[in-house]
């Protein structure tokens, strides 16, 4: 198996991936939704096909030849990202066409990146969401690989931002602890798994943080005389019904934050990068 189809190629856990398998000598095109955005990847590679989830008729036949798809494609859970489709759009429907068209397509392996313990959370959209593709993709009979991460390390780059401007801010305590990954380690993993049948694979990274850690880290490299602020995480959920009126996506967002920060989220310790090392880089430190 040596033909790859990447979806999301253009997001940044997409993007490593992609990166991963180019460099391990994998015959690699990219799917991107326009042709400048394919072409901003062309120092990965230089083949890729135009496609939206959003327009089904550019989805029918497009993993016709290859012999693996991964799909990275997820909407974005970034307060700023403001596109008008939901969760259920993008990783889920979204995410079925592809799969749908691998199985007419004779596709031999599947490889998705969901969300760790979503199954957890059914009363959240953004987790219910990849639970409900993750069993569909189990149920379907192609090979399959799940891989499940607690978050990535460029889910986190929004922080930059407001620690900039001295608004970064911890909900509550801040007191519960997770282990993100750097999407680059988590490449890695998904690439691995092509060798692996029928797999579910958590992956997190070696370091613990309190959520209000990573606050920490976050100011303290970008801006160090800005503080950082508390929210009481009751003020939030008292907003949260008159938000759900008026902005479905905002209030998906908003409730799956909310309950993030409220739960340790520790996944298996497989990822290598320091959460610290990378905002330093990104950061420009």
């Amino acid at each position: 198996m040596n033909r790859l189809l990447v979806f999301g190629a253009t997001g940044h856990v997409g993007n490593a991936i992609a990166e991963e398998a180019a460099a391990r000598g994998y015959d690699l095109t990219i799917v991107a939704r326009s042709r400048d955005k394919a072409i901003s990847l062309s120092g990965i590679t230089s083949q890729y096909k135009i496609a939206d989830v959003l327009i089904p008729a550019s989805i029918q036949g497009i993993t016709s030849g290859f012999d693996i798809v991964i799909s990275a494609m997820g909407k974005s859970v970034s307060p700023f990202e403001r596109s008008k489709p939901g969760f259920r759009t993008i990783d889920l429907e979204g995410n079925a066409m592809i799969l749908e068209d691998a199985l007419r397509q004779g596709v031999k392996k599947f490889i998705y990146i969901s969300a760790f313990q979503a199954e957890h959370y059914p009363q959240l959209e953004y987790f219910r969401v990849h639970q409900k593709f993750s069993e569909q993709l189990m149920r379907s009979g192609i090979d399959y690989a799940i891989i499940r991460p607690p978050a990535v390390f460029s889910a986190f780059l929004d922080m930059i931002t407001l620690a900039r401007k001295g608004m970064l801010t911890t909900i509550g305590p801040g007191t519960h602890t997770t282990n993100p990954i750097y999407e680059g380690d988590l490449a890695r993993v998904g690439i691995d798994s092509i060798g692996l049948s029928n797999v579910v694979i958590d992956a997190g990274g070696q370091q613990i943080y309190t959520r209000h850690e990573l606050n920490e880290i976050v100011q303290k490299i970008v801006e160090p005389k800005k503080r950082i602020k508390h929210i009481p995480a009751g003020l939030i959920k008292s907003i949260l019904p008159l938000v759900r009126v008026f902005d479905r996506n905002s209030f998906d967002k908003m409730s799956f934050f909310l309950e993030v920060m409220e739960e340790d989220v520790l996944a298996p310790r497989i990822g290598m990068m320091k959460f610290e090392d990378y905002i330093s880089a990104r950061a420009g430190k």
